[in-house]
């Protein structure tokens, strides 16, 4: 029955097919209703209201719109009849809602954020400019750059109530709308108020300020006069003399330091001088003659070309001076070079007091250099050492360690005056050196003296070490004994006498035992084959006893034998 239903009304499906492909097209077109609603999920919608709206009726315009467009949601249908179909738009109603709510709330965060952000710009303007026209300027550049701020400020006020009046619009606005303003405003607005007054009264306390720094300036060069006179006054006062010049060097040296800290005192009050001429200029004041300062610049500069001659002597000097002697010692030539070229350089200037004075120091320092090589100090003992100290008249306390040609410098008269005692002082030391010598090369000799030995075979069969350079040994001896006895020429050998008796003692105690020993060995080898043979049966028993203890030494102890013989 069916498919002859089909095969009778197949003229039919043609218009069924029609009607169905209309009612899908107007089922897609449904949707096209609501797609201006949802375009605004699809926009950041806080950078485009930050962008775009600068004044409140921006924000203002929007809201009203945005009421509207709310009481047309409320009419779309929440379903569409489409014949057969039914199409629910709750889900997407609902969303509508939830984006126009979004957009009112980015309405009413942005106004506040941009009420709030040019509250923040202001404040921090304002703050700035009454700290500048608070401050009072204490030079004409400042009181010119506050003039230029003054108008800058002027001209920016009118702008700034401009500012200060959208901003009150805007927060109308969100009272209105939002419930609260922004609350920073009555404050900024006081600070305003502040500003104003300020900047009104600003030109007056320019006004006021400049005769205040023409007052000041007067009594700073007033108090500058009093300054200079009492400079010039101690100046002329205590000013080193040319009496000076026979003084010591520390004396030489106290008058330069006592220039150069005048020169400074002088060149801080010129300092202050050019600067307050330069603002008696600006301020339009007569300026004071200040005589005194001429006056004293050219007694300056004639001091300072008579004595700072002999601070660079000096300053080159103190390079050398501040080395260690124990480093320095071996570069004494540099020393000596130092003193040459400025001899020469002396030559070349005109006689004057202070160049008679470098002369006579140079001479001196040239003596002293001479007696440089007494104070070297290579062979000197620690003793040598504090006698050289003391013979100096160097300050108690004084070590080789720490001790620097500066040091050596200070003394230089008495090394001068005491040449020969050094002198002495190092052939002492010498003396005493080849002394102290001599003695460790005998206590050296003494370790290791040692007999030469050769085997003998006795007649038992057993081999024995007997000695066999007994001249060599003795020559040994006494050719110890004779440097012992050179010793006894020298001047210094009198506090070495008791270690030198000693080793007398012990050298000849030593020459008579190797002449006993070899005696008893000469004898011992001439009796020991009579005894071996059997030959004088009635002396053997005593024979046997004594070539017992002879062998126990010859093989025990003889390797030592002669350092005991020494020692």
């Amino acid at each position: 029955m069916f498919a002859k239903m089909i095969e009778y009304n197949a003229n039919r499906f043609w218009s069924v097919y029609e009607k169905a492909e209309q009612l899908f097209e107007k089922l897609v077109n449904v949707g096209n209703e609501f797609e201006n609603w949802v375009v605004l999920g699809q926009v950041d919608l806080e950078s485009l209201i930050t962008k775009h709206f600068k004044q409140a009726e921006d924000w203002e315009n929007q809201i009203k719109l945005l009421k509207v467009k709310g009481r047309d949601a409320e009419k779309l249908p929440s379903e569409v009849k489409l014949e057969c179909i039914i199409v629910s738009t709750s889900a997407v109603k609902i969303a509508v809602d939830d984006m126009l709510q979004r957009l009112f709330d980015t309405l009413i965060w942005t106004l506040r954020y941009s009420i709030n952000n040019e509250i923040h710009d202001i404040n921090r303007f304002l703050n700035q400019a009454i700290e500048v026209l608070s401050s009072r300027p204490q030079s004409v550049a400042e009181i010119a750059d506050a003039n230029q701020k003054h108008i800058e400020f002027g001209k920016f006020n009118k702008e700034l109530k401009k500012m200060l009046d959208s901003i009150e619009e805007k927060n109308v606005l969100l009272r209105s709308v939002g419930g609260s303003g922004a609350e920073q405003l009555p404050i900024v607005l006081k600070l305003w108020e502040k500003f104003e007054l300020m900047l009104d009264s600003h030109q007056l306390m320019i006004k006021e300020q400049v005769e205040t720094l023409k007052s000041n300036v007067k009594t700073r060069l007033k108090s500058l006069n009093d300054e200079i006179e009492k400079l010039f006054v101690r100046w002329n006062q205590f000013k080193p003399k040319n009496e000076l010049f026979d003084d010591d060097r520390n004396a030489l040296l106290g008058a330069i330091q006592f220039i150069k800290e005048k020169r400074d005192e002088f060149d801080e009050l010129q300092r202050k001088r050019d600067a307050l001429l330069a603002e008696c200029e600006q301020f339009d004041i007569n300026k004071s003659e200040m005589p005194l300062f001429d006056e004293m610049e050219i007694d300056l500069k004639n001091c300072e070309s008579n004595w700072l001659l002999y601070e660079q002597f000096n300053v080159g000097l103190q390079e050398m001076a501040n080395e260690e002697w124990i480093l320095f010692r071996s570069k004494t030539y540099r020393f000596d070079e130092y003193l040459h070229e400025w001899d020469d350089k002396l030559k070349s200037l005109p006689a004057a007091h202070i160049t008679v004075r470098l002369r006579k120091d140079i001479d001196q320092l040239k003596e002293m250099s001479a007696g440089l090589k007494y104070c070297r100090g290579e062979i000197l003992s620690s003793d040598h050492w504090l006698m050289l100290f003391r013979i100096l008249g160097m300050p108690k306390g004084t070590t080789l360690e720490h001790l620097r040609f500066g040091d050596l410098l200070n003394v230089h008269k008495m090394i001068i005056e005491n040449l020969e005692a050094l002198k002495n002082l190092n052939e002492r030391a010498q003396g005493e050196v080849t002394i102290r010598e001599a003695i460790q090369e005998l206590e050296l000799w003494a370790e290791q003296a040692e007999f030469v030995l050769i085997d003998y075979k006795h007649s038992n069969g057993t081999v024995v070490k007997i000695i066999k350079d007994w001249k060599d040994a003795l020559n040994s001896v006494k050719d110890s004994e004779a440097l012992l006895q050179s010793l006894k020429n020298s001047s210094y050998y009198a506090q070495f006498i008791d270690k030198t008796s000693i080793w007398e003692t012990r050298l000849a105690e030593t020459e008579q035992y190797i002449q006993w020993m070899n005696e008893i060995q000469r004898k011992w080898i001439y009796l020991e084959p009579i005894f071996g043979r059997g030959s004088l049966p009635s002396e053997a028993s005593r024979f046997n006893r004594v070539d017992i203890e002879f062998r126990t030494v010859l093989n025990g102890y003889l390797f030592i034998f002669f350092k005991l013989f020494i020692i």
